[in-house]
């Protein structure tokens, strides 16, 4: 599908930017952009192969990858905190009353690629994740009704929201999934008043762009076109 082919246009196209900002500063958190793009799509693929095989025991596991992996899209939201390492702004003492702005920018060229880089790859999470929880939406309204697919996106924008602090704050991948007993022991001792806070403003933060995001969709006259 021409879907994957711009997927994988994408990934090598930000990895090569990704590359050559790793190999100027020798810092590995480039690396970890490319393959945190790399497992924010796969949400994509595992939905739309789960709705369109025939088999329910098929379209149940791509389905519950899907819910796996999905937190890995909204994620790379929270990879604008690297940018606090970087100074990008600044204020200088000014004369009293003086027409001159106290506020300084950073003119290194590296800081401001490094801030469109990840930028970049948490707008890409974003867009992805909201494309593949739309079709998941669908397909739930269309075979179940309106009900249960708004209170399927609610429910999931939690879990993921929790899967965002478990992948922020323990450092769980989703592949620890498979020591079941040491991330339900880390998750337990990590219970606060934080966790259920920060997986409510998150939801909070996912639901509103996942209604975004359908509004946008559904002011595109060409997609409309093409739906009807």
């Amino acid at each position: 599908m021409r879907i994957y082919r711009n997927i994988a246009l994408f990934i090598l196209i930000y990895g090569a930017a990704s590359l050559a900002l790793f190999f100027s500063s020798g810092n590995f958190l480039f690396l970890m952009l490319v393959w945190n793009v790399f497992l924010a799509s796969l949400p994509l693929v595992f939905v739309q192969y789960g709705m369109d095989t025939e088999k329910k025991w098929r379209r149940a596991a791509y389905l519950l990858l899907w819910l796996v992996f999905f937190p890995n899209a909204i994620y790379m939201i929270t990879d604008i905190i690297h940018l606090s390492n970087d100074q990008m702004i600044w204020s200088v003492p000014v004369e009293p009353y003086s027409s001159e702005s106290g506020t300084r920018y950073s003119t290194e060229l590296f800081a401001w690629s490094k801030l469109l880089v990840i930028a970049l790859g948490a707008f890409y999470g974003l867009l992805i994740g909201m494309e593949s929880l739309s079709r998941l939406y669908d397909h739930i309204r269309l075979k179940k009704g309106m009900l249960l697919s708004v209170l399927s996106v609610v429910s999931v924008s939690f879990v993921a929201s929790f899967g965002v602090f478990i992948g922020r704050f323990l450092r769980f991948n989703s592949w620890d999934l498979m020591r079941p007993m040491t991330l339900a022991k880390e998750i337990l001792r990590s219970l606060t008043g934080f966790t259920f806070e920060f997986s409510l403003v998150y939801m909070v933060f996912v639901l509103t762009a996942f209604v975004l995001f359908r509004w946008f969709r559904a002011a595109d006259p060409i997609r409309s076109e093409k739906v009807s």
